[in-house]
């Protein structure tokens, strides 16, 4: 049997003349953690609406544990724990009003995973969602997702609503939940620099492109950041992207330092750059 979790085979959708995607193929392994990445806008939670069957494929097919997306059993919805951009809470709950409201709907509900996310956080369990923070009831929404124990996790911005430590400790419960669990992760995020230790796979989204696919190892290792002087002239063959600062011009490429100046005369100096750094080298700030 395929280790493939979600496999998505030559999808293409639209809204109107829009389109959002064409022929796009990529798997997602038991076990891995894949990040879609991108701007807004550009059909991240598109493909999420497709993969659970709330947008149906204009051609090709996704598939989910085998199933395709468009008529998942019920069986195969029980092993998924999905959160959706945007989420909704019931704030005349208390936290323990809500844990206990959600249990009778999931036959694998584990009250330990929901409170020991909710438990980091230091509530009380009488405090109603509506006198919590935004962040604070985004973590106990997570917690719901957990609680679930799923198979699968489908989190459509997970960091919505939630500061740096509120996020430092979510991604550090995630990683122990999934660690040596064969628990596999699709997440959308816009916060890049949480996901380089995280992500295994990643499928980066521009509008009107092919979707790049590579693993975050290789994407890291191979996009880099140059430095030349202003008055040269590279041909577009040689870099993805061409960014003009005040005083320097940096060029975004996958090609390595040595190639590019044999073929150009030039000299470059290579920069040092985070994740973040990459990802908006090759889509672009704006």
């Amino acid at each position: 049997m395929s280790d493939n979790i979600i496999e998505v085979r030559d999808l293409s959708f639209s809204y109107g003349r829009k389109t959002i995607y064409k022929d796009l193929s990529f798997n997602i392994k038991e076990g891995s953690v894949f990040g879609l990445l991108g701007k807004n806008g550009v059909g991240k939670s598109t493909l999420i609406n497709t993969l659970m069957g709330y947008n149906i494929p204009q051609s090709g097919s996704c598939k989910i544990l085998g199933e395709e997306s468009s008529s998942l059993s019920s069986t195969t919805k029980d092993k998924i724990g999905l959160l959706h951009e945007g989420f909704i809470s019931y704030d005349f709950l208390s936290i323990k009003e809500i844990e206990e409201f959600f249990a009778p709907f999931y036959k694998k509900w584990r009250k330990d995973l929901f409170y020991d996310l909710v438990d980091l956080m230091e509530l009380d369990y009488s405090q109603k969602l509506n006198t919590l923070s935004f962040g604070q009831k985004s973590q106990v929404v997570l917690g719901l997702i957990f609680g679930q124990d799923p198979e699968i996790l489908i989190l459509d911005d997970y960091s919505m609503g939630l500061d740096a430590g509120y996020r430092r400790l979510f991604i550090e419960y995630l990683k122990d939940f999934i660690d040596g669990n064969k628990k596999t992760v699709l997440i959308t995020s816009h916060v890049m620099d949480d996901l380089e230790h995280l992500v295994d796979e990643i499928g980066i989204v521009q509008k009107g492109e092919e979707v790049y696919l590579s693993s975050m190892k290789e994407f890291t290792k191979s996009f880099r950041c140059y430095q030349g002087e202003n008055s040269l002239h590279l041909e577009k063959s040689f870099y993805q992207r061409l960014e003009k600062q005040k005083n320097r011009t940096l060029y975004y490429s996958f090609l390595d330092k040595e190639t590019i100046e044999r073929e150009n005369n030039c000299s470059l100096t290579e920069l040092e750059c985070s994740f973040e750094d990459k990802f908006l080298g090759f889509v672009g700030k704006y």
